[in-house]
């Protein structure tokens, strides 16, 4: 199988290398979740809530001009005047005007507040206190009036005017007057306001004096009405407010407000009517009572009780003539009233009522009921269409045709009305003239009875019509039904605690799992031999598992517990090398790595210990003498050793160390030369390992790390065992590139050793490369001194986290 293109991203899911990276970071949750927990709790803490309320009102819809006029109408058009008429009153209950009648109605002129720790908290309707106020400079309106009580009988007032701070005391109870303002403040519980101060001792309370305007654009904002059933005609006036007994006080109050200004609507062609027979009644009074005086006086000076009994046929054909006068002046009055009306009013509403029962021109009362009707359909559009609308116009101009018509006809019936009280009043006078024949006191009585008698039936008539009107206004109901009352929330809308934390949560958890899936994205670091074995063709000798505890440097581990997993995985490498080569005599084992810290002078010590304990002679000669370490591992000093003996300053005898273990010998790496590729690559190199072949069964050389420095790789290609050190977790997989160019340049048979394994997250198992590789399965681990060296702080919490 050809070798995998080595990529910076994992171009396959890994299920096994994601849960490895997931247990790496999963202190990420942890903190992730913490974090928006915190910025939650903040959020809900400095947040002021708000509250909804919300009420279900059944608007009832009657077309009073259809009703008055008897008119059948299609369905069609039925429909559509009832969709128009609903479609206005939604309007209606969301205008400024509504608002404002609302806002009238509930005394909202003062808001008072309590200062909190936090937020600030709208007392409204359990002020501890009121105000009484007088204006005197607008701009004081919506501006903070801070309160403080130094007792019962005396307050101070602070607030902003004219750009300067006024701080003045007060007495309680009494009018107090201030720049720009008169103010009067009177206690309502006392004990509350000393709790209030004892906890907040700066600045308790406050209060604003509220801008009407402004209070209904702000309120205006909040107030949503939607058409729940067209149908049924149903519709849903809500309210939002940071004080929930407000928010539902004020939808209640809208829907009461609304069913109040249709009764006032409804009524007010009554209320006209009875306008003017009160006006009519009081000029009838004063003649009624002229009338009665004077034919009181009459018979008191004359000593007359009754008219003559011959004149009662005269007199009842009087009386005839004398009601359809009152008739016709009944009528001349309601034409004059109502010709009044429409010279005055542009607009023509509630005429219709000022005929009813008192009226019978047929064609007056048909003009005047189509206006009405003309009337109510502008009406109704006005709530959904501007003046400049062209139907809006097109009413308008209907309008007027009909009142100039209605205008005209009224003048023709009062000539008309008139010439029948001329034609009366004549022939009244002719009997009279007959009547005058009669005895003169009992003539003069009997016309001081008539005129009497006129202006009591005028006024018992306008009284009867005055109390028509009256039990019609009483009975005046609305068909609007309040199905749902707002109530007062006990949750607020928002913000929403449940959904808020668990979006927190939620939000918490996908954040880590992003951050850990980019991270499985780009992670480029080397965890198995499989991953090695689909990079390159190097053989595979096996992998060492991280020791069970941290190490200071590297050094020889094997000797402690040689029956230990990490004992165990050198002999399984130590047995592999055979199927490398297995040829007799003395053999050089090279080992090197891509960068330091990778193990590669770890390694180079326990093998070399466990080939010892199989009765072989081994020398270690560290080579690195850029950062030479086999001094450290052995504790031993560097004062000779590789760079002294490459420049012949010492001999090899002399600088070879003996170890604690039998048949284990090393040089280390001796001072620091400036020039270590020209010593490596020098003829005493060679020389030297001949030397050490006739003397050591194995060779082990640790050399300078091959991705750095290229000093060692003729050594690697000499070596009977070229070996190299790969990290699991902390070598990239862009290091098997330098692998593979040793391989394929250098034309290298490298064999490969998988170092600090986490083998509690693999599974027992065997692979084969060119020589025989497998692991065992224990859980142990240890640390190179280089990683550890360059660890931080947080990545050591990190590993606490973990449980490494």
């Amino acid at each position: 199988m050809g070798r995998k293109k080595i990529s910076n991203l994992n171009e396959e899911f890994d299920l096994k290398l994601f849960a490895i990276i997931a247990r790496k970071n999963f202190y990420l949750l942890f903190i992730n979740i913490t974090i928006f927990l915190t910025l939650s709790y903040l959020y809900l803490r400095y947040t002021h809530p708000v509250y909804i309320s919300e009420t279900v009102l059944k608007i009832g819809t009657v077309n009073n001009a259809n009703a008055v006029l008897n008119l059948q109408n299609n369905q069609f058009m039925d429909a559509m005047g009832s969709s128009n008429q609903l479609a206005g009153d939604i309007e209606l209950l969301r205008s400024r005007v509504m608002i404002a009648r609302v806002i009238a109605r509930m005394q909202m002129n003062v808001s008072y507040f309590s200062q909190g720790n936090v937020l600030d908290n709208e007392m409204y309707n359990n002020s501890p206190f009121s105000i009484e106020y007088q204006v005197q400079d607008s701009s004081l309106l919506d501006s903070r009036f801070i309160l403080y009580f130094d007792s019962q009988k005396q307050f101070k007032v602070s607030y902003n005017w004219d750009d300067q701070e006024v701080s003045r005391t007060g007495a309680i109870g009494e009018w107090n007057a201030y720049p720009g303002i008169r103010l009067k403040v009177k206690i309502i519980n006392y004990p509350i306001i000393l709790r209030q101060q004892k906890k907040i001792s700066d600045a308790p309370y406050y209060f604003t004096i509220n801008n009407n305007e402004s209070l209904i654009e702000k309120y205006f904002q909040f107030v949503s009405v939607l058409l729940l059933n067209p149908n049924a005609q149903t519709i849903k006036i809500s309210f939002k407010d940071n004080n929930a007994s407000k928010a539902a006080d004020f939808v209640n109050r809208m829907a009461e407000e609304y069913d109040e200004y249709d009764k006032e609507r409804k009524s007010e062609g009554s209320n006209k009517s009875l306008g003017f027979i009160n006006e009519t009644i009081q000029s009838i009074d004063n003649e009624l009572k002229i009338s009665e005086l004077s034919l009181e006086l009459f018979k008191k000076e004359n000593k007359i009780l009754d008219p003559a009994k011959n004149a009662d046929d005269v007199l009842m054909h009087i009386h005839t003539m004398i009601d359809q006068r009152v008739n016709i002046q009944l009528e001349m009055a309601v034409l004059e009233r109502l010709e009044k009306d429409i010279l005055t009013n542009d607009k023509l509403e509630n005429l219709l009522p000022l005929l009813a029962g008192t009226y019978t021109d047929a064609l007056i009362q048909n003009l005047v009921e189509k206006i009405q009707l003309l009337e109510d359909r502008k009406s109704n559009l006005g709530f959904m269409a501007t003046e400049d609308n062209a139907a809006m116009k097109s009413l308008d101009l209907d309008i007027d045709n009909q009142r100039r018509i209605l205008i005209k006809s009224m003048s023709n019936a009062k000539l008309s009305l008139v010439e029948k009280i001329k034609s009366i009043d004549q022939r009244i006078t002719e009997f009279e003239y007959g009547f005058m024949k009669l005895p003169g006191k009992e003539a003069e009585m009997s016309r001081l009875q008539r005129t009497y008698e006129v202006n009591q039936k005028f006024y018992q008539l306008l009284l009867e019509k005055k109390v028509e009107f009256s039990i019609t206004k009483a009975g005046v109901v609305t068909n609007n039904i309040i199905l749902q009352k707002g109530k007062i929330a006990n949750e607020p809308l928002t913000p929403n605690r449940r959904l808020i934390i668990a979006g927190s949560l939620l939000l918490g958890f996908i954040i880590s799992f992003l951050i850990i899936f980019v991270r499985y994205l780009f992670y480029n670091e080397i965890t198995s031999l499989d991953e090695i074995n689909q990079y390159t063709d190097a053989s595979l000798l096996g992998i060492i598992p991280k020791y069970k505890s941290e190490i200071p440097v590297s050094q020889l581990l094997v000797d402690k517990n040689p029956k230990s997993a990490i004992s165990e995985s050198f002999r399984s490498v130590r047995t592999n090398l055979q199927f490398i080569s297995n040829e007799p005599g003395a053999k050089v084992i090279a080992i090197t790595s891509t960068i330091s810290g990778e193990g590669k002078t770890f390694v180079a010590i326990n093998l070399a210990g466990v080939i010892a304990f199989s009765e072989k002679r081994v020398m270690i000669i560290d080579l690195d003498m850029r950062k030479p370490k086999i001094h450290l591992g052995f504790n031993v000093e560097n004062v000779r050793g590789m760079s002294t003996i490459l420049i012949g300053k010492d001999s090899a005898d002399v600088c070879i160390n003996k170890s604690n273990l039998k048949n284990l010998d090393f040089i280390t790496a001796g001072p620091i030369p400036p020039n270590p590729s020209e010593l490596i690559l020098s003829k005493r190199m060679n020389e030297l390992i001949d030397y050490l072949k006739n003397s050591y069964d194995i060779v082990i050389i640790d050399t300078p790390p091959v991705g750095i420095v290229t000093d060692g790789v003729e050594i690697i290609q000499n070596a009977d065992y070229p070996i190299y050190i790969i990290r699991a977790q902390y070598s990239k997989r862009m290091f098997i590139q330098n692998l593979n160019k040793l391989i394929d340049e250098n034309k290298i048979k490298m064999a490969v050793v998988l170092n600090g394994v986490e083998m509690s997250r693999f599974k027992y198992g065997y692979g084969y490369g060119y020589g025989y590789g497998y692991g065992y399965g224990y859980g142990y681990g240890y640390y190179d001194d280089e990683a550890k060296k360059h660890m931080t702080r947080w990545d050591r919490f990190k590993m606490r986290l973990r449980g490494n």
